[in-house]
């Protein structure tokens, strides 16, 4: 695709920034294992070690899939204007702070709070989970930036329009999570479980729009 002279040097391919992208989710991906214990003292750490690589490895399925989300998009854009390398270079440093994030949520997210009563374990979980929305948010942006393009073919601009319904509702989805974070006090890191579920639907739906259309 012809871009003008003057928006040159403000352009970047997106297969040129591919590996900068796997490279990141990779350390990112590695680092999750980083802060399990070395060493177990007593049967307690035991279990404690077996909630934490629950905790972890449901951790490192997000990450694989929201690699797979942003690769996608990356592609389906082809080259990254201003807007788009702005919003996939934010993705990345949100993506640097999971590792810590989750290790915090796995830790000290096993706990009551609510909205109206703050404890350690709710500000681990509100935390981690603005993190997700937050990363959700910039891929949502990214895909619509890629909709005001023009000499988009038909069916690349279609699978633009499905990727943005899938991702609504997966945000959506988040946003409830968050609620129910916030309000009651029976819903704590349950949400470890439920955001990998709720990542692969929304791939699982995008595949099924995909072969519909």
């Amino acid at each position: 695709m012809r871009v003008r002279p003057r928006f040159r040097h403000h352009v970047l391919s997106g297969q040129d920034l591919l590996p900068l992208f796997d490279a990141v989710f990779a350390v990112a991906l590695t680092l999750l294992a980083y802060n399990l214990p070395d060493r177990l003292s007593s049967v307690a750490d035991g279990q404690r070690l077996i909630t934490n690589l629950l905790g972890y490895g449901l951790s490192g399925i997000a990450v694989l899939l929201y690699w797979f989300k942003l690769r996608r998009l990356v592609g389906m854009a082809g080259f990254l204007r201003v807007p788009q390398i702005l919003l996939a270079f934010q993705c990345l440093l949100t993506i640097v702070l999971f590792p810590k994030l989750a290790d915090i949520a796995v830790l000290h997210g096993d706990g009551a709070g609510s909205f109206s009563r703050w404890t350690m374990a709710q500000v681990a979980n509100s935390t981690f989970l603005g993190a997700l929305f937050l990363f959700d948010s910039l891929c949502l942006l990214f895909a619509l930036t890629l909709l005001g393009r023009r000499h988009i073919s038909i069916g690349r601009r279609r699978l633009m329009r499905l990727t943005l319904v899938t991702q609504v509702a997966g945000l959506f989805f988040l946003m409830l999570l968050a609620g129910f974070e916030m309000l009651f006090e029976w819903f704590n890191n349950q949400y470890l479980l439920l955001v990998p579920i709720t990542l692969l639907l929304e791939e699982m739906g995008l595949a099924w729009w995909v072969s519909l259309a």
